[in-house]
């Protein structure tokens, strides 16, 4: 141990002897108290240092002269000179509070308030700001700590209680130095000369020397809108808080405050000078839904009037459903060259309009002769490859380097807990990895820590070789659904899988119960195979004997139909006993075009309800449908065919692992479809024909809001025989909980009493707001809770029939909703109810 002690010493020593001199210091103000993430920029070498939460700093400067300038928001820039000679210098720096004036002497105003007046001259120069700069180079050095306080017990038995524990109250640190190349106007190459981390490799983290890339100028600023984007009015408010004299320039201090919320915008204060109408300081916070980010980015003149960030500070702070946890980013950024772009001084006078109508007149310009460029373009690629312009190459001697490296490049001093992080690293790294292992085996297919008792209670996959996995559903899957014609169903459902490729493998999926009141097996066989990866081929079969729903297109899963009818004795889904056989397949033609197909042959008889009753005693209703064309169940016979041809534009897709996943079109999708049996003269068998088509998209109609619309329109051609199981069905959920039935289903339909033989148009639209009327109460103003009005209609024009329902809903994304529907037959009100939307059930029932 001594002798570790003494080469370390002997290594800081060579350290100094051969890098130079290290400046370090403090940073407080007038009575004392450290200034955190003041800014000390070296004009020299451009560089800026960022100090740390108790003001203390560090840089290393060969021998000579240099120029620093010390700032900081809510004080004084104040310049001063150093002069580094042979020894390590260390200095205290106290800083003066700066006092905003409320000055008209400065600026006038056409009209408007004075901060409008500001911003909109910062708005109208922020391209001139975001291309001035040709190309640079750059020194980046970046360290970010990470402490987990506190979690909540639930949590640690979903992700391992030891691993929980063991990262419980530690400290996490990495530290990174990197040589950035950028050239405008979006390629940067990054090398990274150095990384360290304390985070054991299980855990994975992003690539921090990403936050160094965003812009203020740039329409999103960490993932938020930032106040100079064109757009920026329609959200924010501007409040002018005065101005100061800072090294001969005039610095506006401007409040940010959002207009609905704060759950996608920033608040805070954005310094901009006069005449250049650049950023200086940067002060803002950002709240999301149980995590606050506070972000101070420092400006400084690397250049004559050109004012870059030198140093970035961000503060997180997480309490969030009983988690809590604290993370800490700081970056001092040095420029070794930066060049401006030749027609920049010309360009700023051409993009300073005092109104935002010039500048949006020249961007409505821009776009019409984008467009007029994409007309000429003999073919638009539509595959998103890998952004060619951001380049991140890792040096091999990175996580090699030593203390003398780390001393001349590190621009922060290490802490006490930061340096015993370093100490414990490798211990640590050593227990999470046994951890680690030890929890995933715990963890597989649900588990209690007893990997035999797992295998024969839970829904368990495992390896049988090296491309084939079997599995079956355990003991908990020997009770299946539950329905008033079944009983119980017991039984098991196997799998098996066995892969040929990556992207190729053909999935069996066996499954064998028995009725309870039937007392007859039911049965399945599904096979299916996936091919041709990037045209998303997919064939399957399937045969069996089981008991199915009438419609075959219910918004009611047998999940909830299974519960809906064991707790309240509600059996919305009417069953019929159905023998098939059938085979599909799906296939893209072109990209954005894909053409589904099938062939199926269906026997359906009718059942009836036993004599059962729910677990409360509640009689169900009998398992007959409700239809208006007084359509019943009846024994029958079908061999029909399906097509589909579905048909998206311009559909940006990104290959990943060699499969092709579609991202975003602006374009709706549209799909013709039709539905037939093969022509027969028996009166047990079906013969009939339908065709349709439809329409439908999402698009996003402003920051915080999104629309869905769909409209459909259909008929039979041919109604020579059918029967109920044949016609053309809605989907409908009128029960008070569904899985995903807002969006697409009617849910204050019987699910068949509407179903036609006839033609028919369905019409659909959702808009969907982060703020709308509850979510502008501050206690409920989250990203996570959203709010949506829903409109939804079905004609059926022969019977000159109409169902509307309109409502309002409000929950939490991918979790819960809550709704109010109102539903009106024609003109005539028809009813209110109650809905609840949980999407996790989906995930529950897998």
């Amino acid at each position: 141990m001594v002798s570790r002690l003494c080469l370390t010493s002997l290594l800081l020593l060579l350290s100094s002897a051969v890098f130079g001199t290290v400046f370090s210091g403090r940073v407080s103000d007038r009575n004392g108290l450290p200034v955190p993430f003041a800014t000390i920029y070296v004009y020299e070498i451009s560089s800026g240092v960022s100090a740390d939460d108790k003001g203390e700093f560090r840089i290393s400067l060969s021998k000579g002269s240099y120029t620093c300038e010390v700032s900081s928001l809510g004080y004084k820039r104040e310049r001063f000179t150093l002069e580094m000679v042979n020894e390590d210098i260390f200095r205290k720096i106290v800083m003066q509070e700066e006092v905003y004036q409320l000055n008209d002497a400065y600026f006038s105003s056409k009209g408007g308030n004075r901060a409008n007046s500001v911003m909109r001259k910062a708005i109208a120069r922020a391209p001139f700001h975001r291309e001035q700069v040709k190309s640079y180079e750059s020194s980046v050095y970046l360290k970010g700590t990470m402490k987990i306080t506190k979690i909540p017990a639930i949590f640690k038995i979903q992700a391992g209680k030891a691993r929980s524990n063991l990262m419980l109250n530690k400290l996490f640190l990495l530290e990174s130095h990197s040589l950035i190349s950028y050239q405008y106007p979006g390629s940067y190459n990054e090398q990274v000369k150095a990384f360290s981390s304390t985070i054991p490799s299980e855990i994975e983290i992003d690539n921090i020397s990403g936050v160094t890339r965003t812009s203020i100028y740039d329409k999103e600023f960490f993932g938020y809108l930032s106040p100079l984007a064109t757009n920026s009015f329609r959200y924010y408010s501007f409040v002018y808080e005065g101005i100061s004299n800072e090294s001969g320039r005039v610095v506006n201090k401007i409040r940010v405050v959002p207009k609905g919320g704060d759950s996608k915008l920033f608040r805070g204060h954005i310094y901009i000078v006069d005449d250049t109408w650049s950023v200086s300081y940067i002060d803002f916070t950002a709240k999301g839904t149980g995590i606050t980010m506070n972000i101070s980015v420092n400006f400084n003149e690397v250049k004559p009037e050109v004012l870059m960030p030198t140093s970035y500070a961000m503060d997180v702070t997480v309490d969030l459903m009983g988690v809590n946890a604290q993370g800490r980013f700081n970056s001092s950024v040095t420029f070794s060259r930066v060049n401006e772009g030749s027609a920049s001084r010309d360009k700023a006078e051409e993009l300073s309009p005092d109104s935002l109508k010039e500048r949006s007149a020249i961007i409505s310009q821009n776009k019409t002769q984008k467009r007029s460029i994409k007309q000429v373009k003999p073919l638009q690629r539509l595959e998103i490859k890998k952004d060619t312009n951001i380049k991140r190459v890792v040096d091999t001697l990175a996580r090699l380097r030593d203390t003398i490296y780390w001393a001349e490049v590190r621009r922060l001093p290490l802490r006490e807990e930061e340096i015993l992080s370093y100490k414990q690293a490798d211990s640590l790294k050593s227990e999470f990895k046994r951890v680690f292992e030890e929890d995933s085996i715990k963890r597989v297919n649900r588990s209690t820590g007893n990997k035999i008792l797992d295998r024969l209670l839970f829904k368990t996959r495992f390896k049988a070789g090296k491309n084939l996995t079997l599995g079956y559903s355990g003991l908990s899957g020997v009770i299946g659904d539950f329905n008033f014609v079944d009983g119980y169903q017991i039984g098991q459902e196997l799998f098996a899988k066995y892969e040929f490729s990556k992207n190729s493998a053909i999935t069996i999926l066996p499954a064998l119960y028995y009725s309870s009141h039937r007392r007859e097996l039911l049965w399945s066989i599904n096979v299916s195979a996936s091919y041709s990866p990037l045209r998303l081929g997919n064939i399957s079969f399937s045969m069996g004997e089981s008991s199915a729903d009438i419609s075959n297109n219910s918004s009611i899963s047998p999940f909830v139909n299974s519960y809906a009818s064991y707790l309240f004795g509600l059996n919305p889904v009417k069953f019929q006993s159905r023998r098939w056989m059938e085979v599909k397949n799906s296939i893209e033609l072109a990209t954005g075009l894909r053409l589904n197909t099938s062939l199926a042959w269906h026997q359906n008889t009718p059942l009836e309800n036993a004599n059962l009753t729910s677990i409360f005693r509640h009689i169900p209703l009998p398992n007959s449908p409700d239809n208006i064309y007084g359509a019943t169940s009846q024994n029958n016979t079908s061999l029909f065919y399906t097509a589909a041809l579905i048909y998206t534009p311009n559909y940006y897709y990104r290959v990943v692992e060699g499969r092709k996943r579609y991202v975003r079109t602006k374009y709706p999708t549209f799909s013709i479809f039709t539905r037939a049996s093969l022509p027969s003269t028996a009166t047990s068998k079906s013969n009939y024909g339908m065709v349709g088509g439809s329409i439908s998209q999402r698009f996003k109609s402003g920051l915080y809001s999104s629309i869905y619309y769909s409209v459909e329109a259909g008929g039979f051609y041919n109604r020579s025989r059918l029967f109920l199981s044949d016609y053309k069905h809605f989907r409908s959920s009128d029960i008070m909980v569904t899985e995903n039935g807002f969006l697409s289903s009617f849910l204050l339909l019987d699910n068949y009493r509407l179903s036609t033989p006839q033609s028919w148009i369905t019409a659909g639209c959702e808009y969907n707001t982060d703020y709308l009327v509850l979510n502008r109460l501050p206690f409920l103003n989250s990203q996570l809770l959203y709010e949506a009005l829903h409109l939804k209609t079905v004609w059926l024009p022969e019977r000159d029939v109409i169902h509307t329902e309109a409502g309002y809903s409000f929950g939490l994304k991918q979790i819960i909703r809550a709704g109010v529907f109102v539903g009106f037959d024609g003109s005539k009100y028809s009813g209110t109810a109650f809905r609840l939307e949980i999407p996790i059930l989906t995930e529950i029932n897998r």
